[in-house]
C-alpha cells in the first residue's frame, strides 16, 4: 500500500479551489438538492448517461457515498447494458452514484471524430465530479480503457482550478480520482491503438464494414454466462461501432500514475484469458507494486451477468483505496 500512498501523493488531483460547472452527463441529483429535470427512457438505445436512483438520507452517513461511478463503456453497448449494475450498487453498496455517459462511437451515426469525442466526454464527465468534490472510481469496460485513460491525461488540480475561475467565483475542495479499474478491459501504451495494443490485431468476431463495425455472433462471445432473457434483451439493444474507434493511436499512458484494478473475466469467449492475462502482465510490469487482480465467473458482460457481485467488488475497490487516503490524511 505504499506504493499507493505514493502515488496519491504525487499524481493525484488533490483539493484546490474550483466551482462545479454543468456536465455534459448529468450525475444523480443529491437528497437534499432539487430532482434531476433530465430523465433516463430505458426503451431508447441512446441515452445520454445513465445513473444509479438517488440516495436515501439514511444512507447519508455512510463514508463512500461522496464517490462516484464513472463508467466508460464497451464498444457496441449502450448504457442500458449498464442499468443492472447501476441498480446494484445503489440497492447493495454504500457508493451513491454511478455514471455512464453515452459515448458517440457506439451509434449508428457515429462522427468521424468519435474517439477524440468519447476521450472529452469521459474528462468532462470525471472533471465535473472532481470540481463537485466528490471522489471519482473510473471503471473502464473492454474498448472504455482506451479513451478511459486517455480522458484522464489532462486532469490535474491547476487545470480544474484554471475552468471553474472562468465566469465563476464560487470555490469548493476538489475530489480526486481514486484508481482505474480495466473490467476484462484494454492497456495501451502511448502510440498503440485497440488493435494494436493487443495480442491478437483485430478481433475474430468483430465485422468491419466500412466505418461501421458489427458483433457477428453476440450470444456466444458477449453474454454467454447470462440468462437468456437478459443476454437477448442485451443483444437487441447493441449497436453499430464506429470502426475508427479501434484504430485511433493513444497519446499517453496515465494508468502508470494510478492504483490499478483488473477484474478477470474467467468465462470471456471475446476477450480470452490469454489476451487478459497479456494486459495484466503489462500493468505489473510497469506497475507491480500498485496493480490489484480480482476474478469473476463471469462472462464479457459481468454488467449484465453479475451485476451484484460486480458491485460489491467495486465497493471493496473503494474501500481500499479509502483507507490509504485516510493514511495519506493523517500523514499530512
Amino acid at each position: 500500500m505504499d506504493k499507493i500512498k505514493s502515488l496519491f501523493q504525487r499524481y493525484n488531483c488533490f483539493r484546490s479551489p474550483s466551482s462545479s460547472t454543468p456536465s455534459s452527463a448529468s450525475a444523480i441529483s443529491s437528497p437534499t438538492s432539487e430532482p434531476e429535470t433530465v430523465e433516463v427512457h430505458h426503451h431508447h438505445p441512446h441515452s445520454k448517461a445513465v445513473r444509479s436512483p438517488t440516495p436515501s438520507l439514511s444512507r447519508e452517513s455512510f463514508k463512500y457515498n461522496n464517490t462516484s461511478i464513472v463508467v466508460s463503456h464497451g464498444a457496441f453497448h449502450t448504457t442500458w447494458h449498464y442499468q443492472l449494475f447501476c441498480d446494484a450498487v445503489q440497492k447493495y453498496t454504500t457508493i451513491d452514484r454511478v455514471i455512464v455517459p453515452q459515448q458517440s462511437s457506439s451509434s449508428l451515426t457515429p462522427p468521424a471524430n468519435s474517439f477524440e469525442a468519447d476521450c472529452k466526454l469521459i474528462y468532462d464527465t470525471i472533471a465535473d465530479e472532481l470540481r463537485d468534490g466528490r471522489d471519482v472510481l473510473l471503471v473502464c469496460h473492454s474498448y472504455g480503457g482506451i479513451p478511459g485513460c486517455e480522458a484522464l491525461a489532462d486532469l490535474s488540480s491547476s487545470t480544474l482550478r484554471e475552468k471553474s475561475e472562468q465566469g465563476s467565483t464560487t470555490t469548493t475542495s476538489t475530489g480526486r480520482v481514486l484508481g482505474i479499474v480495466f473490467v476484462t478491459a484494454f492497456v495501451a501504451e502511448a502510440g498503440q491503438s485497440l488493435v494494436t495494443s493487443k495480442l491478437a490485431g483485430r478481433a475474430s468476431w468483430v465485422r468491419m464494414d466500412g466505418s461501421l463495425s458489427h458483433v457477428k455472433s453476440p450470444l456466444p462471445t458477449l453474454y454467454n454466462t447470462c440468462s437468456p432473457s437478459i443476454a437477448h434483451e442485451s443483444i437487441s439493444r447493441l449497436v453499430p461501432q464506429s470502426s475508427s474507434s479501434f484504430l485511433a493511436p493513444t497519446k499517453h499512458e496515465t494508468w502508470k500514475s494510478f492504483p490499478c484494478y483488473y477484474v478477470r473475466c474467467l468465462h470471456d469467449q471475446a476477450m480470452l484469458l490469454e489476451e487478459q492475462n497479456f494486459f495484466i502482465a503489462r500493468l505489473q510490469r510497469f506497475c507491480p507494486d500498485t496493480t490489484v487482480v480480482k476474478d469473476l465467473a463471469s462472462d464479457h458482460a459481468p454488467f449484465a451477468s453479475m451485476p451484484e457481485r460486480l458491485a460489491e467488488v467495486m465497493e471493496e475497490i473503494v474501500r481500499e483505496l479509502s483507507s490509504v487516503l485516510m493514511v495519506v490524511h493523517a500523514e499530512k
